[in-house]
């Protein structure tokens, strides 16, 4: 049995967690004062761990069971659950990381030196503060409305996973709870790059409580076209609020993100885009397309020349691009592929 989602939560204040080594179900777990990695239980309290904040507003983990908080003990190198209050030596650090998951910092000595903690050894279930940064994953529990909502730009522009979000697109449930939480949070336009759109009921409720939709469908892996790129930004040109998901929040939703930052005028990298979620390699391609449409190059591709958008190093890189597309399903509809330049933009580029 796993720990719930890919264990790239967001951290929020008060919210239940499972520690997981990344992408295996072995978890923190509260052993009297020690921790341990141990094979992921449902509903264990000794591996469920409530996110706190510090009066010096850092953050700790305290273990649901034992009440206990997460960090260094008074041995160089151990870790453990032994503090009955947060104070500098239970401060954590989570350090998101674009392979996926985080890594997780602590104070290894007084002169509040930051270490990794890591797997001890292969072979055993014990952690310790050392020299290796080990990829954890956080696990948010309970039936949170959105997953890994976070601001992008405050109180302007969020991102986040669809409503209820589960395992698939079609999850979504725009009820009054997930209206209630729109609101709460100022949110009053939404960009869904979800495969299914919202039920005519459920637009309808978002209109009565001044929300616009719009939907720009795009599948799981997938890349938007051009056009889908451009629809994006003239919802988001009408100003408000705006929340953009898709079904986890990570892929197609960092996409946006990156999008929406180019059209502003950001040069932005590969790793940016990695940063920001995006996963697949169509995905990158229709990214570089766009800076290539509006920059006029890709940061990742410097040798080749782009002042020039008829050249032929350019014209080669997106045919390649258009023909190894194997790893997507492809966006639906009649639009041109995610790397096509219009006749428009290249008049533009003259």
């Amino acid at each position: 049995m796993f720990p719930p989602g890919r264990g790239n939560d967001i951290l929020n204040v008060g919210q239940k967690y499972v520690i997981s080594l990344y992408g295996t179900n072995e978890v923190f777990t509260a052993e009297g004062e020690e921790v341990r990695l141990r094979e992921y239980q449902q509903d264990d309290r000794k591996q469920t761990w409530i996110c706190v904040q510090n009066v010096y507003k850092r953050i700790g983990m305290q273990n649901e069971d034992t009440r206990r908080f997460l960090g260094r003990w008074n041995k160089m190198s151990h870790f453990a659950c032994i503090a009955q209050a947060p104070w500098d030596w239970e401060s954590l650090y989570f350090t998101r990381l674009s392979l996926g998951g985080y890594s997780l910092m602590v104070n290894k000595c007084d002169r509040y030196e930051l270490n990794p903690v890591q797997r001890e050894d292969a072979s055993k279930p014990d952690l310790m503060i050392g020299e290796q940064n080990d990829q954890f994953g956080l696990h948010q529990l309970g039936q949170s409305v959105v997953r890994r909502f976070e601001w992008v730009v405050p109180k302007r522009l969020a991102r986040s996973s669809a409503p209820y979000y589960d395992s698939e697109d079609s999850d979504q449930s725009m009820n009054e709870t997930s209206i209630d939480f729109l609101m709460g949070h100022g949110i009053n336009r939404i960009i869904s790059l979800n495969e299914v759109p919202l039920s005519s009921r459920e637009k309808r409720k978002l209109k009565t409580a001044g929300i616009s939709y719009t939907h720009v469908k795009v599948p799981d892996l997938a890349a938007p076209t051009q056009l889908q790129f451009d629809q994006i930004r003239d919802a988001y040109a009408k100003g408000g609020v705006t929340l953009i998901y898709c079904g986890y929040g990570d892929g197609r939703t960092g996409m946006a993100i990156s999008a929406l930052q180019i059209f502003q005028g950001r040069k932005l990298s590969h790793q940016d885009y990695r940063d920001h979620g995006v996963q697949s390699p169509s995905q990158l391609r229709a990214l570089d397309a766009l800076s290539i449409r509006i920059h006029g190059y890709v940061s990742r591709y410097l040798s080749i020349s782009y002042s020039n958008p008829h050249s032929a190093e350019l014209t080669a890189f997106l045919r390649d691009s258009a023909e190894d597309d194997s790893d997507s399903p492809g966006a639906s509809g009649t639009e041109p592929p995610p790397y096509a330049v219009s006749g428009k933009d290249k008049s533009e580029k003259r």
